[in-house]
């Protein structure tokens, strides 16, 4: 993968949390931005592209589910997943709905973790691949 691939942002109000999963995702090789609430996130986006972002849904100001309609206005390629402790108070054909491409669940593993990414990474490439496979045939 080409080092745009591997760039993750993860949005989430709770320092401690930010600095664990900065941590947890550098550790398995990954370049990821820690934004510690929705507006920070939208900032970044401005500048830089990430292919998969992971957010909190539970934030003060704006919440991940107004964060993800925000970034789908501008952005339908990145993968989204939704982060929450609180995920049985959320229904995960809404969460869709909203634009979201998958959830995790508070507090997570590292195992869980990684496949989810990589998860990630593979629906991104293989999206990737057909975008590019359509542009030829068109061409």
């Amino acid at each position: 993968m080409t080092a745009l691939t591997r760039k993750i942002l993860f949005v989430d109000d709770e320092e401690l949390q930010g600095k664990l999963m900065q941590r947890m995702l550098a550790g398995m090789g990954y370049d990821a931005k820690v934004a510690k609430n929705a507006k920070e996130a939208l900032e970044i986006l401005d500048n830089e592209e990430f292919p998969l972002i992971i957010t909190d849904l539970s934030m003060p100001e704006m919440n991940g589910i107004e964060l993800c309609k925000r970034i789908r206005k501008f952005n339908s390629e990145s993968f989204i997943y939704a982060f929450s402790g609180y995920l049985a108070e959320f229904d995960f054909e809404k969460l869709e709905g909203f634009g979201f491409n998958g959830h995790l669940r508070k507090p997570i593993t590292s195992e869980v973790l990684k496949c989810a990414i990589e998860g990630a990474f593979e629906k991104i490439d293989k999206s990737k691949k057909l975008a590019n496979h359509i542009t030829k045939t068109v061409n």
